[in-house]
């Protein structure tokens, strides 16, 4: 019975994810079947929804993506991102290095879809170094992507530190050569042989120009990230910070220039910006970890699978490509299998292992499925096939699962 309410339970939330049901409400869904079917009752369950909304683990998660999600809109619609990436450019002198962070850059906005804002700066850049279009969507999808694994205000590994229980910067730090991987096999593979064309001369007064306006168009991020690191603040404090500099930012653009005027109430801006789907999302997925974590005969069940032979690593595997390649998504991957496995792991290090396992996987099914909305998007700008696309992946992609897959043995 425990095997098939887990599979019913998994297979009902795919199912409304698949006909585009939120995937908070499609996991709430999931986690009430998975309860009924093994015991728990209506008091138990309503018990377990109020410990998820009330615990204070689920309400700093929501609100911090709540003002991710702020900070990005507030950035996009201010035109700040896109004058930070121009004095980029001027400050790099090439267009290689630049082509290789923008899309990077542009991936901070965490928004759904987003690689198609890149687009059009990778297809300028790529034109003056004649790369073919193919190469072009390829580029724009790697290097927004690479960020994904390190990247501390990443609302996936926001959710994988707060759901796995561990610590967020001895994530980034165990998946740090996963990220540079993809950069550099990345810049190998599709920048290396290209001749970079002569840039625009600048004076020295110019340059220093070009790096006070990065540094001030920057400044949401960084102030956001510096918060974090140097002064030890919440998230939720860190990005209140983040989004009065962005609009601070725009009050001082619009006294220069009137195009930089939104018309609108501040307040309204912000609120806009909320993206309540996001939210409720996070509601779902605390709550079926909770409602996995319940059900003791879960974990019971796995030890008896990894008693008889079944390495773990397989199962991981197997997993992932179950669950994140229909969905075209990390964030259930994790939901799903973070409470399952991760307290089979015997201490802290063997957990984070664990969780760097589950969370690359997830990635890489999430990355390759052809319902990836960045992926979709980039081929239609770019006008190209999607088997052109997994041509360019057949080397990078399984070269940077194996230096995770070397990270894994070699520190377990």
């Amino acid at each position: 019975m425990l095997i098939l309410s887990l599979f019913l339970s998994i297979l009902v939330t795919l199912f409304m994810v698949n006909k585009k049901v939120n995937i908070g409400y499609s996991l709430i869904t999931g986690s009430i079947l998975l309860a009924l079917l093994n015991g728990r009752g209506i008091s138990r369950i309503y018990q377990l929804f109020i410990q998820t909304i009330t615990e204070s683990t689920t309400i700093a998660l929501a609100i911090t993506i709540g003002l991710i999600t702020v900070l990005a809109y507030l950035m996009e619609k201010y035109l700040i991102l896109d004058r930070m990436i121009v004095a980029l450019e001027k400050i790099l002198r090439s267009t290689k290095a630049t082509i290789l962070i923008a899309p990077a850059l542009m991936g901070t906005l965490l928004v759904s879809g987003g690689a198609l804002m890149s687009c059009p700066i990778v297809g300028s850049l790529g034109d003056r170094l004649s790369i073919p279009n193919d190469k072009k969507a390829t580029i724009n999808l790697i290097f927004r992507h690479a960020l994904y694994f390190v990247f501390p205000l990443s609302p996936t590994i926001l959710l994988a530190a707060e759901i796995g229980n561990f610590e967020l910067w001895d994530f980034i730090k165990l998946q740090f050569p996963i990220a540079l991987a993809l950069y550099i096999f990345g810049y190998f593979y599709l920048l290396r042989g290209l001749k970079d064309p002569k840039t625009e001369k600048i004076s020295v007064g110019q340059y220093f120009s070009a790096i006070k306006e990065f540094v001030l168009y920057s400044s949401p991020i960084m102030i956001s990230l510096f918060g974090v690191v140097l002064f030890q603040l919440p998230f939720y404090i860190s990005l209140i910070a983040g989004i009065l500099a962005s609009i601070l930012i725009n009050q001082y653009d619009t006294r220069q220039d009137e195009k930089y005027a939104l018309k609108e109430n501040v307040f309204k801006t912000i609120y806009k910006g909320i993206k309540f789907p996001m939210i409720i999302a996070i509601v779902g997925i605390m709550l079926y970890k909770n409602t996995v974590n319940d059900v003791d005969e879960i974990i019971i069940f796995l030890n008896n699978l990894l008693d008889q032979g079944m390495p773990i690593e397989l199962l991981i595997l197997m997993s992932t490509a179950i669950i994140c390649f229909p969905l075209a998504s990390t964030n259930p991957g994790i939901a799903i299998l973070f409470p399952m496995i991760l307290p089979l792991a015997p201490n802290y290090e063997t957990k984070l292992l664990y969780a760097m396992f589950i969370y690359t996987s997830s990635f890489l099914f999430y990355y390759i499925s052809p319902l990836h909305l960045c992926q979709v998007l980039t081929l239609e700008y770019f006008e190209v096939k999607l088997k052109s696309l997994y041509k360019n992946y057949l080397y990078l992609l399984p070269i940077t699962y194996g230096v995770m897959v070397m990270v894994y043995f070699v520190m377990k």
